[in-house]
């Protein structure tokens, strides 16, 4: 008898972890590839089938939220839970921005506008999809792993990416609960991240055209010289 209550219950912690488990298998983000890493600026489609630019969002810091919008287990979690310790920090679109991205190829701006309504997002909350390339391009630049379920659904990591407001990846908050505080200090991070890309920006470029200019100088130097002709003795 204890033994098979011992099985149940170890049943019953399994299923109700499932989720975790599963998310486990998907490698998270390979943060020292990602730090620094230009995101692209790619075309996105809004709930309204309006199309924008990821640029749009320049300025301020950016959360990027990953989800499909069908899911029943830790997407909602995270994008619900996301936005309880962000409404600690301040309205999305004033301090920061946030965009919730769909990876399911099947959603489309409905779905996104029912996500909104489900988890009473609000109004600076951006959400959208985008075509094959541009979800490919966006999630890659953050490192974002899923795959697709053979019985629907996927399996992905649980985790959002900030960016800086020069959309340049910064860091992550991972798991599907945030503390505001934490929220804070990563926003404030990829915001002194951008500041410092701003300042040195002309320093860097002075030192690419310098490094390119000492290899011209020495391929110049130690270039091949056509032999002297010959003499008549």
């Amino acid at each position: 008898m204890r033994i098979a209550r011992r099985v149940f219950v170890l049943a019953l912690l399994f299923a109700l972890r499932a989720p975790e488990i599963r998310a486990q298998m998907v490698l998270p983000p390979d943060e020292k590839k990602t730090h620094g890493a230009q995101v692209p600026d790619v075309t996105l489609i809004g709930e309204d089938s309006t199309s924008f630019k990821l640029s749009t969002l320049a300025g301020k810091p950016v959360v990027v939220n990953p989800v499909f919008t069908t899911c029943e287990q830790t997407c909602p979690m995270i994008t619900s839970n996301l936005n309880a310790a962000l409404a600690e920090i301040g309205e999305p679109g004033v301090g920061y921005q946030v965009l919730t991205i769909s990876f399911d190829p099947a959603d489309g701006p409905a779905a996104l506008r029912e996500y909104r309504r489900k988890l009473a997002l609000p109004a600076g909350w951006k959400l959208a999809v985008a075509s094959p390339d541009d979800r490919k391009a966006l999630l890659g630049a953050i490192d974002f792993n899923y795959a697709a379920l053979e019985q629907g659904g996927f399996v992905h990591a649980n985790v959002v990416a900030i960016l800086t407001p020069t959309l340049n990846v910064s860091s992550y908050a991972h798991g599907v609960t945030y503390e505001s505080a934490d929220l804070r200090a990563k926003l404030e991070r990829a915001t002194r991240e951008s500041s410092l890309v701003r300042h040195y920006r002309r320093y860097i470029g002075l030192a690419a055209a310098l490094g390119i200019l000492s290899i011209v100088v020495v391929l110049f130097a130690t270039r091949k010289r056509p032999a002297a002709p010959a003499t008549a003795a």
